[in-house]
């Protein structure tokens, strides 16, 4: 519809996800399969891809905040132990990404980059994942989001396709907490992450178990993502609880595999969030329009 740029730019990259997926799989090489500790950083959107592979990877990868892992001997850790270390990043210039692979790389240890092509953390690590999708719907990382899922999918040598969008309602969308376990918590954060770009909303993630140890007496609703491979039965019963108390609750399902989930979930996000949009005339993401915008943005990229 005219006058609704961010809706426009949304609905258009979700018509290209398809393509988008199924060229990144195609075009990457599984270099990690054969790895059994990783460990992957990454910030934001690219945190929550980290969080995807660590529940995807069946035990071989494990998601850690970049500045985390300078800081508190992780990096160390994992070099002591042979492990790689897998940097996410689309645009290659997120400054805690690239001091931790610094940081790596002084200690010794092997380097991947997840990045677009010629970035500086493409430069600086000794192997790349190169993204074949690095744009941004005005302003919102969306099917980038997607394309790097697909390409951590590959390069552990899973195959992957593209499940179109989980079949939920949107209503789940402006909920007060998003909570999953596994790696639909991943889901979860992105969605959390889409709310704070686009409308400037409080808005939180939980991992499901954590919810319920107290954040859940100040939910005034629950968006709850399915996981694929936790227990379904724990899943359930969390569900039905919170209808009993009384709290809103509405469920997004998983998809027929983790990473089908991990694909679906965020591409029903998007979609929602183009309708919300639309719908109350967020012509452009509200981050844009905050009074420190500028200085914000330098913590990030320096």
């Amino acid at each position: 519809m005219a006058g609704a740029p961010l809706a426009e730019a949304l609905r258009r990259e979700l018509a290209q996800a398809p393509r988008l997926v199924a060229e990144q799989a195609s075009s990457t090489e599984p270099i990690l399969a054969g790895e059994e500790c990783i460990l992957a950083v990454g910030a934001g959107d690219s945190y929550a891809a980290a969080l995807a592979l660590e529940a995807c990877s069946r035990g071989r990868a494990r998601a850690l905040d970049p500045f985390d892992a300078v800081t508190t001997g992780a990096l160390e850790a994992a070099a002591g132990r042979g492990c790689l270390l897998l940097a996410l990043s689309v645009g290659g210039r997120t400054r805690s990404v690239l001091e931790a692979v610094e940081a790596y790389r002084r200690l010794g240890g092997r380097v991947v980059a997840v990045t677009g092509p010629g970035t500086p953390l493409a430069r600086l690590a000794g192997s790349v994942v190169q993204l074949t999708y690095t744009g941004l719907a005005a302003g919102v990382g969306a099917a980038r989001h997607l394309a790097m899922l697909a390409a951590l999918a590959a390069a552990m040598g899973e195959r992957v396709s593209w499940p179109g969008p989980a079949a939920a309602g949107c209503g789940a969308l402006m909920a007060g907490v998003h909570a999953g376990a596994a790696e639909a918590y991943s889901s979860a954060l992105y969605t959390v992450l889409k709310l704070y770009e686009a409308y400037a909303m409080p808005a939180r993630s939980e991992r499901l178990e954590q919810l319920v140890h107290a954040p859940v007496y100040a939910a005034d609703s629950v968006a709850l993502y399915l996981s694929s491979t936790a227990p379904r039965g724990r899943q359930e019963e969390v569900l039905e609880a919170l209808r009993e108390a009384g709290v809103p609750v509405s469920a997004v399902p998983p998809g027929r595999s983790c990473w089908e989930t991990v694909l679906s979930q965020p591409a029903w996000a998007l979609g929602c969030l183009a309708e919300a949009a639309e719908r109350d005339g967020v012509r452009e993401p509200r981050y844009k329009l905050h009074p420190g915008l500028e200085r914000l943005t330098r913590l990030i990229y320096g």
